[in-house]
């Protein structure tokens, strides 16, 4: 039975990684910085160019610094704040994806807990 529950926490860590990872690369190279802005600013976020960018690298710093299993009693904040900003402002009124964000929140909050 432990075996099957350090698989599991292996399993979540490396999901949660590549969750945010994947995130912050899609809006850098698919997306692209100039609609990730404009998404922004239609949620009435102030400084939306500066905001692009923070939410940009903090994806992509915090996924590989979680996959890196960097002091990730801090680390797992950033995504956190994120994905808990994003539940309130682009999920908002589509309950399923609200919750699921909150979701991983509390994946994220297990994960740091465990040093």
């Amino acid at each position: 039975m432990k075996s099957f529950k350090v698989k599991a926490k292996l399993v979540n860590w490396f999901f949660l990684g590549i969750l945010m990872l994947t995130a912050g690369l899609v809006k850098l190279l698919v997306t692209g910085p100039v609609l990730v802005e404009a998404m922004l600013n239609g949620m009435g976020i102030p400084a939306p160019g500066f905001f692009t960018w923070v939410l940009i690298f903090g994806e992509i710093l915090s996924g590989v610094l979680i996959l890196a299993r960097w002091n990730l009693r801090y680390i797992t904040y950033v995504p956190m704040i994120i994905l808990t900003v994003a539940a309130f402002t682009s999920a908002w009124g589509k309950w399923s994806t609200f919750l699921l964000h909150f979701v991983a929140v509390s994946s994220y909050w297990v994960l740091g807990q465990e040093n």
